[in-house]
Formats: C-alpha cells, sequence, structure tokens
C-alpha cells in the first residue's frame, strides 16, 4: 500500500515537470501590401506586393484593379525593362477598382512599391497637371501647414524606354558623339531650369554652391559708430534646415543705376531692382520681412519709420564694379550701369548672395551679384550678354569682415568663376536634304566688350566643335583665351526624336588672389610669435588675422556677348551630283 502511494506521487510529479506549457508566439508586424486583381472589383487571381521594385513576368498585362493601403504609394508603368518602368505611367495613394479608367486594363507590367514619407521629413507629391501642364510624381519636405491632398490620379505622357547613354569622346577641340542616347534625367531637368532663365544656367549648373552663416560687418567711416555691426546676413528660410546658398533669379527690371551715397555707410554699388518671376518669388515670399533696424537710425540722413514697406515685391541686385580711373567712384556712368539701364522693363537673370540688408529695411538682395545675363533674339539669331563680376566694394573678401558663425568662404573672394551653360537644340537632317542642300551647323562666337583681371588659359583659343556622324553640328568661336570649354548632357530629345539637345558649358574667371609672404608675426603677442605658411597655399589655411599679411586680393570683371547661328555646311554641288 506504502509502495503504491509513493509510486502514484512520483507519476504525478514527473507529468506536472514535463507537462507542456502554452507557448506565447510573438505578434507580427502588420505589413502593408499593394495588392493587384486580374479582374475589376477586386477579384480573380491576385498579386500581392511589399516594397519594392517589380517587372510583373508573372502577371505581366494581366491587372484590371488594385488595392493601396493608406500611406503608401504604387507607380505603374505600361511597359518594363530591367530595372525600369516606361510608357504611360501613373502613381495611385488609393484603392482602384477598375484599371481601364486610366488606361490601364491589362498593360500593367512594371511597378515601384513605396511608402508615402520618408525619414518623417518628406512626402510624395503624387502627378499632377498644373495650368494645363504635366508635373511628375516627386519628393517635398513635409509642411508645417499642409494644404489639401490631392486626390486625383494623373496619368504621364510616356516615358521612354531605355536605350544606350550617350557616349562623347573628347579629343583636343572637338567632341564625337560615339553613341547618341536619350538626354539623361539630370540633363531634362536642367534643361527646364534653362528655360526659365534664358536659356542659361550660371554658376550653380554644377550644384548648389553653400555659403556660411555668419553675417559679414561693415565699416561706418564715422568715428562715433562702431565698424563691426552685423549688415548683411545671409537668408535662411522658415523650414529649411540647410545652410544657406548662392542663389539664381530671374526676373524684370523695374529699376536700375549707380548710386553715389557719401558719409557714414558709403555705397556706390550698381543697383538692379528686379521682380522675380514665379519661380523665383520665393526669394520675395520667403525672405526676412521688413523691419527699421537700429543701424537705419543711426545712419546721417534720419529715417521715418514709414519708409519701410509693408511687404517687398523686388529683389535688389547689387555688385560694386571696378571703377576707372582706379578709386574714382564718382567717374562717369560704369559700363555694367550703362548696359543694365537698357534692360528696364525687360528680362535678366542674376546669380550670387541672397541676403537681408539690414541698413535697407531688411531688403531681400543678390548681394554680392556675381553674374548677370540676358538674351534677345532677332531674325535667325540669339545674342547673350554674359558678365561675371568680383565685387570691388572689397567688403566681402575677408574672413575677419564676418562675424561670428560657421565660416565657409568669404562670399565674394576672388577668384572668381563666371560658368554659364547655355543650353542648344540641333535639328537632324535628313540625308536626302544633306545631299541636296548640306547640313546645318549651330554656330555659337563670342565677342569681347570689356574685361579687368580675367585669367586666360593655354592655346584656347581655337574653335569647339561637337561632331556627329562625321559632321560638326555644333561650334563655338571663342577669339580669346579666356574659356574653358565643354559639350555636356548630350543627348536625343525627349520631345523630339529628331532633335539633339545639350549644353555649351563656358568657364572662366576673374579677380586674382596672390600669396605675398610665407611667414608673418601674429599681432599682440609677447614674445613675437612667427606663423609660417608654405608658398601655394590656399588663404582659408592661414590664421584669420594673418590673412591680409599672407595675401593680395584684387577684384576684377569680364563683359562679352555670345551669338547663336545657323551656317550651313556640306552641300553637294549639281555638277557633283550629275556626276554621282
Amino acid at each position: 500500500m506504502r509502495n503504491s502511494l509513493f509510486l502514484s506521487l512520483a507519476i504525478l510529479l514527473f507529468l506536472s515537470a514535463n507537462s507542456q506549457k502554452p507557448k506565447i508566439l510573438p505578434v507580427k508586424p502588420y505589413k502593408p501590401s499593394v495588392i493587384l486583381y486580374e479582374h475589376a472589383n477586386y477579384t480573380g487571381a491576385f498579386k500581392t506586393l511589399g516594397p519594392g521594385q517589380y517587372v510583373l513576368s508573372d502577371f505581366n498585362d494581366v491587372a484590371s484593379s488594385i488595392r493601396v493601403p493608406a500611406g503608401m504609394v504604387a507607380y505603374i508603368y505600361e511597359h518594363a525593362a530591367a530595372t525600369q518602368g516606361y510608357g504611360i505611367s501613373v502613381d495611385f495613394l488609393e484603392d482602384v477598382s477598375d484599371l481601364s479608367v486610366y488606361g490601364f486594363n491589362d498593360k500593367a507590367s512594371y511597378i515601384s512599391v513605396f511608402y508615402a514619407t520618408k525619414d518623417n521629413k518628406y512626402e510624395w507629391k503624387r502627378n499632377a497637371n498644373v495650368n494645363g501642364q504635366f508635373v511628375p510624381g516627386h519628393w517635398e519636405r513635409k509642411s508645417a501647414r499642409p494644404g489639401p491632398a490631392n486626390t486625383v490620379a494623373v496619368v504621364s505622357p510616356p516615358v521612354p524606354g531605355p536605350v544606350a547613354a550617350t557616349v562623347l569622346a573628347v579629343n583636343g577641340a572637338n567632341t564625337v558623339i560615339s553613341t547618341l542616347g536619350n538626354q539623361s534625367a539630370e540633363g531634362k531637368t536642367l534643361w527646364e531650369t534653362a528655360k526659365l532663365q534664358m536659356g542659361i544656367i550660371g554658376n550653380d549648373y554644377r550644384g548648389r554652391e553653400e555659403i556660411g552663416t555668419a553675417a559679414f560687418e561693415r565699416a561706418s567711416n564715422n568715428t562715433f559708430i562702431p565698424d563691426n555691426f552685423n549688415f548683411w546676413y545671409p537668408q535662411r528660410p522658415p523650414n529649411d534646415h540647410r545652410n544657406p546658398a548662392k542663389r539664381t533669379l530671374s526676373g524684370q527690371v523695374i529699376k536700375a543705376g549707380q548710386v553715389n551715397i557719401q558719409g557714414t555707410f558709403a555705397d556706390f554699388d550698381v543697383n538692379i531692382d528686379i521682380v522675380p518671376h514665379p519661380k523665383y518669388e520665393y526669394l520675395v515670399t520667403t525672405a526676412h520681412k521688413p523691419e527699421f533696424t537700429t543701424i537705419m537710425k543711426l545712419q546721417d540722413v534720419a529715417y521715418d519709420i514709414k519708409d519701410c514697406p509693408p511687404s517687398f515685391h523686388a529683389v535688389e541686385a547689387e555688385i560694386a564694379e571696378d571703377y576707372w580711373p582706379k578709386g574714382n567712384h564718382t567717374f562717369g556712368r560704369a559700363r555694367l550701369t550703362d548696359m543694365v539701364l537698357s534692360r528696364v522693363s525687360r528680362g535678366i537673370c542674376v546669380y550670387g548672395t541672397w541676403i537681408y540688408d539690414m541698413g535697407h529695411c531688411c531688403h531681400p538682395e543678390i548681394h554680392p551679384a556675381e553674374q548677370l545675363w540676358w538674351s534677345d533674339s532677332s531674325e535667325n539669331r540669339i545674342k547673350s550678354n554674359l558678365n561675371v563680376v568680383c565685387d570691388a566694394s572689397r567688403r566681402f573678401w575677408w574672413r575677419s569682415q564676418m562675424d561670428d558663425g560657421t565660416k565657409l568662404k568669404p562670399w565674394a573672394e576672388p577668384p572668381i568663376k563666371g560658368l554659364f551653360a547655355i543650353a542648344f537644340e540641333y535639328a537632324l537632317p535628313n540625308a536626302a536634304a544633306t545631299a541636296s542642300i548640306g547640313y546645318n551647323t549651330l554656330k555659337f562666337e563670342a565677342d569681347y566688350i570689356q574685361h579687368y583681371n580675367l585669367a586666360e588659359y593655354p592655346n584656347a583659343n581655337q574653335t569647339y566643335n561637337l561632331v556627329y556622324n562625321g559632321k560638326n553640328i555644333v561650334s563655338f568661336v571663342p577669339n580669346n583665351n579666356a574659356f574653358k570649354v565643354s559639350f555636356e548632357h548630350v543627348g536625343i530629345s525627349p520631345e523630339d526624336n529628331n532633335k539633339i539637345r545639350g549644353f555649351l558649358v563656358l568657364e572662366t574667371s576673374v579677380g586674382k588672389t596672390t600669396q605675398i609672404a610665407t611667414q608673418a608675426y601674429y599681432p599682440g603677442t609677447n614674445p613675437p610669435r612667427l606663423v609660417k605658411l608654405p608658398a601655394g597655399s590656399d588663404p582659408s589655411q592661414a590664421p584669420q588675422a594673418l590673412e591680409k599679411m599672407f595675401f593680395k586680393k584684387e577684384e576684377g570683371h569680364y563683359y562679352f556677348t555670345v551669338t547663336q547661328s545657323i551656317i550651313r555646311s556640306g552641300a553637294v554641288s549639281t555638277s557633283a551630283r550629275e556626276r554621282q
């Protein structure tokens, strides 16, 4: 009896120790997915897709409806290549029960699935029609005050299919198109920008040119007013947390002239008041608001508070060019002033540092403006005035002129580059026309107006050609040694397969910085502290207080025109055709 009792207890303990406890399985997070359906109204066979890009090889030209969860985007294309879609396309942010409404019934071959927000900073702005123009879907920084959501899906014009990329071979002054492909995506974007800027892009053609966050101070020329007031501040728009940058302004000139202000804050700049074109209105609307500042109260002429308007409608471009004779600010009217006076009520583009002026109601300015350009057409010619200036006021040359802050290069430190990317479009001739009347060459020719401290490049005075199928389709004649020349972003026009688009890129340089010493003593040190700087150093390598001891800086400018025309080449004579 006792033994069987012990045996029963042992069995109970064994069963208790080895009993299966229920397992608690982790809950998998919900991953939203896009679902393609074979038939309308979400019926038939289906395919589920998470974020990613897919060639619909097993569901090609099958889908007739689609479910898109909130917060996701399904971008579908009519045709598919290995790494991209093409043909008509549309981005859906919602369920669609019948894809035939958008011309996509049994047509989808490629799909890109992604979330509608990115990094919690950007949101997807879907395809749209704006004033009759198609605007492709794109990422935008989230707005603090978002407008109404766009609930309308818009089908794109056909996206070109993939072709071999354009291959350019540079041989001296000739650039040969060895393989002609579509213009690159970057090239197309630059082309659209150039159309807003009289066919030309300035120094930001190669990308955003950031500057430091520090303000520039201004000498007062007044014993009782300090020389270290922060006078010019770089603009930092709300919700844009990037470093400030130089900007392009395109607009219409409403006033121009060279000022002659004597006294506390003397000023002899060329001033150009410009009303921005719509795409550039942000240079006014997101700029610092009008403010009657302390600096204004300290100037020689008393200001009335009403002098500051409630808002601004124009941007002032300012530049101090070289004065002739040297140092004579009031000697007649500067050549640049004469030229820009001709642009009143007409278009102009300027590039430079976007700032607000504490001595001028915090007015928005491009100051200093280092590039100015405009174009005019007549008959079969386009003449562009291109001007690059290293500011001669010398206010923006040295780090010691800047207040504390993140300091990159001073805004107008010489030398100043002048890059002008001129958009061109060339119509390809057919073989029959070429044989009978020859072919066209798009010719660009530079003409000198005026210069000072202009850099020259060895053996640069050559005719530069863009060659296709053995023919010079674009040529540039510089007539001096002032340019580095290249042809870039060349390819088939996305609007017309019989046209080639691209950019003629001209680079020049004005002003000089020369190292004049390799050692200098730090001021105010006891014993004297010697600082050495190897020859060929960059000014930024010198201690700020010693920069003027190590370097000499000089202003400069270059004013020139480039005229575009068409010349005929390669015609076969009548007698030659008869012999063939």
